[in-house]
């Protein structure tokens, strides 16, 4: 992708609700979805890749009014299975507010969850089937990119792609999307 300074793998993209986020695990772990429109890249091939060097990630957003946000980290690592794809991230800068890194619900060393393997710390229940997605939950989120694409506003709370710190909990993003790029080598 030439943003930026370029250099950047997208590994998720959302746009238009072709493609369903409401996947199992192993359907996250090798990826899903079409590389020319809406995808995930597969948490396995993203672990690998990270594993290769020192990588910083990248958000961008947009609504239904031509508005556009990102958030931008330094650094970025995503652990192996075993693991169950702990994320790592710190390092913010962008255009709204943090919610990755800073605030109740952070991602940094969170488990991947799905609706199939809840992994977040919600105690009496799965965030993966309570918010429709896959994602690096806490109990729940500030962020749900692979929420449901509700097309705007919505009437049902944090169940479509939202950044809470950007629309709220209610707003359902038109695109997101998620990249990372080198940095240097692993140290």
């Amino acid at each position: 992708m030439d943003i930026d300074g370029g250099g950047w793998t997208v590994f998720q993209r959302r746009f238009d609700g072709s493609e369903d986020f409401y996947r199992s695990w192993a359907e996250y772990k090798n990826g899903f979805g079409n590389l020319t429109a809406e995808f995930w890249f597969g948490n396995e091939k993203l672990h690998h890749l990270l594993s290769q060097g020192s990588f910083e990630l990248r958000m961008d957003m947009s609504d239904f009014t031509g508005q556009t946000r990102y958030v931008k980290y330094t650094h970025v690592d995503v652990m192996d299975e075993s693991s169950k794809y702990t994320i790592s991230i710190s390092g913010y800068s962008g255009n709204v507010g943090d919610c990755f890194t800073a605030g109740s619900q952070i991602i940094s060393n969170m488990k991947f969850t799905t609706k199939d393997q809840d992994n977040d710390m919600y105690v009496s229940d799965n965030c993966g089937i309570l918010f429709p997605s896959g994602w690096w939950h806490r109990s729940c989120h500030c962020s749900n990119p692979n929420g449901l694409y509700l097309a705007g506003d919505a009437t049902i709370f944090g169940k479509g792609i939202i950044y809470q710190p950007w629309l709220g909990y209610y707003y359902s993003l038109r695109t997101v999307r998620l990249m990372v790029r080198t940095v240097g080598s692993k140290k």
